[in-house]
């Protein structure tokens, strides 16, 4: 028999006033789930087929990397995964990382990887957190640490108000340009591991700047986990829409 809990209600409650979808296709499902069953069987399991070290589906592991280990759920490429990126991004529609959080839970803990001592998302600058309302990497570290059941901290990375967006640049141009884009704070990692989040890891430029600032502040290991990554050798046009949405 299924446990009937509070939170349990008030989801069955909010299905009758709000229905859900699913995030990838847009058709109805049950209060209880996160998406349909055939979206579920037809997307790739990104994490596991991805290089753990580098988070690309084809190794990259040649170049430099300041984090030390990757996990993304879903390819940003594949049919569908991107407009659930963008929602989540723009609306906050949280299904996509409540599947991410659990999928990256379920691998580390397949894996034994090393539980983070505390959660720091990719940060975004101040004005555009006030735009948009919120900030997608905080939800999604919000739903990491309860599911891992550590907490998330704020404090330690930071990013300039700029107006022109990683996006718009090409990978080469990313690379030079994100090293002026964040700082951290005063924090002292010495010894600590840190999960590092965000929602799409493109090239990996933004994020492997944030973890060399972790590193740089003390921290033995920094561990990435995002809902999404591209596969850089194949972005289809649908693909490039949405990013040029974002």
């Amino acid at each position: 028999m299924t446990k009937i809990t509070v939170n349990g209600i008030k989801l069955f409650v909010l299905d009758i006033l709000f229905p859900s979808r699913c995030p990838f296709c847009g058709e109805f499902i049950m209060w209880n789930e996160l998406c349909c069953e055939s979206c579920r069987e037809a997307l790739t399991a990104a994490n596991d087929v991805i290089c753990r070290k580098c988070g690309q589906d084809k190794c990259r592991c040649n170049e430099k990397r300041s984090f030390d280990a990757v996990y993304g759920s879903y390819f940003f490429d594949d049919e569908n995964v991107a407009g659930a990126v963008y929602r989540f991004k723009h609306e906050g529609e949280s299904n996509l990382a409540e599947l991410a959080a659990a999928d990256t839970v379920r691998h580390m803990k397949a894996e034994e990887m090393p539980l983070p001592d505390f959660i720091v998302p990719v940060p975004m600058s101040v004005k555009k957190r006030i735009a948009r309302g919120h900030n997608q990497a905080e939800l999604f570290g919000k739903i990491l640490g309860k599911a891992l059941k550590i907490p998330m901290r704020r404090d330690i990375l930071f990013k300039i108000d700029t107006k022109d967006e990683q996006h718009k640049h090409t990978e080469a141009e990313r690379k030079k340009r994100v090293k002026t884009l964040f700082y951290g704070g005063n924090a002292d990692l010495s010894g600590k591991s840190v999960l590092l989040c965000d929602d799409v890891m493109t090239t990996g430029s933004t994020l492997n700047e944030c973890a060399a600032i972790l590193k740089n502040a003390g921290a033995e290991l920094v561990i990435v986990s995002v809902c999404a990554v591209t596969r850089l050798n194949g972005q289809n046009s649908s693909d490039k829409k949405h990013m040029r949405k974002e």
